[in-house]
């Protein structure tokens, strides 16, 4: 029985065909320098029925380079090759093989390289973390959210060339319904209204503090009208409402790549290029204070019946100022004050019809 077993198996790998030789050539940008891997994969091919799978499971489009963090090796760019793999290229080489005798055949592939590739983040200076700002929007409305995600996309990736002011508005483009934004409470002057984009200043905020933490110049920025409980700590917010804009300069020696993400409830703005400087920040300093403002309620006959929902907390009015030290590896050494008047806030109610 053991014989016949044994004849069995020499038979099977007497049919089966070539091996499939999948070289695979990958490169990672690490502690500032491009790292190329190479390997080889092998795909049993029992017949030429078992091509088009292996050639479905292998073609992929490329991918750009994005930075992630290992915990053993810190920050590093990786990218994904794109592959395409012709059908009847393949058949030609398995046949080859085949005919020849030979164990296995490389499969030939078309290989796309990714836009940026982790090369043309090194060629321009791209290598390591520079800063980042983050936000929290527990208890944000769904639509809230909803805007909260598609603005922060529209940063996702962006290049600021270095010598060059960015501009928040330019970069976001339109905030209407025909681009994809809802309606949920903004911010108006001394009011909060349902109008289209709410949520959207948070990402200008998060953006704010990566370009402040970063330790670059702040060519504009404006305060909210009040103090926002979602952007703790106070003064280092941002809001936008053209014509008001935020502005930065890139003021160091390459490239600056925007990362955005979210993990759980919490809006992330990432900056990588080269750091050339440290920062140091202390504050909140509150130089003076006013009490909040009565409780207002916004009545809404359309609402079911006894319906309350608190839209805005009450806030005191202040005069905040954060304190900013940058040392640039040069030696020069360089201070700011930011500086935020906010006034005083009431809580805001939306109620519907009396039962």
């Amino acid at each position: 029985m053991r014989a016949l077993v044994a004849l069995l198996s020499l038979l099977s790998l007497a049919w089966a065909g070539p091996e499939a030789v999948w070289v695979v050539r990958e490169q990672v940008l690490e502690k500032g320098r491009v790292v190329e891997y190479i390997g080889t994969r092998r795909y049993p091919i029992p017949g030429e029925a078992a091509l088009e799978p292996l050639i479905r499971q292998l073609s992929r489009p490329a991918r750009p380079a994005r930075f992630i963090f290992d915990p053993k090796r810190g920050w590093i760019a990786v990218q994904k090759l794109g592959y395409r793999l012709d059908v009847e290229a393949v058949r030609q080489a398995y046949r080859a093989a085949l005919e020849a005798g030979k164990p296995s055949f490389v499969l030939p592939v078309t290989v796309e390289q990714p836009q940026p590739s982790v090369q043309n983040l090194w060629q321009r200076g791209i290598v390591e973390l520079v800063g980042e700002g983050r936000t929290n929007f527990a208890g944000s409305l769904p639509s809230r959210i909803h805007n909260i995600r598609l603005a922060s996309a529209r940063f996702d990736g962006v290049q600021i060339p270095p010598g060059t002011v960015f501009s928040f508005n330019r970069a976001l483009g339109p905030v209407t319904p025909a681009t994809g934004y809802q309606k949920a409470w903004v911010i108006r002057g001394d009011r909060t209204v349902w109008d289209v984009g709410g949520g959207v200043c948070q990402v200008c905020t998060t953006l704010f503090r990566a370009a402040y933490f970063s330790g670059l110049p702040i060519v504009e920025r404006h305060p909210h009208s009040y103090q926002v409980g979602y952007y703790k700590p106070t003064g280092l917010d941002a809001t936008t409402a053209p014509p008001k804009d935020l502005r930065f300069k890139n003021d160091t020696p390459a490239h600056l790549l925007i990362q955005t993400s979210i993990q759980g409830q919490n809006l992330i703005f990432r900056f990588f290029g080269t750091k050339d400087r440290e920062v140091s920040w202390r504050g909140p300093v509150i130089l003076w204070r006013t009490p909040p403002l009565p409780t207002r309620y916004i009545y809404d006959a359309t609402l079911p019946a006894g319906y309350r929902r608190q839209i805005d907390f009450a806030a005191e009015g202040a005069l905040v100022r954060v304190y900013r030290t940058v040392r640039l590896q040069s030696g020069v050494v360089q201070q700011d004050v930011l500086e935020s008047r906010y006034k005083a806030w009431g809580a805001v109610y939306l109620v519907g019809p009396r039962r």
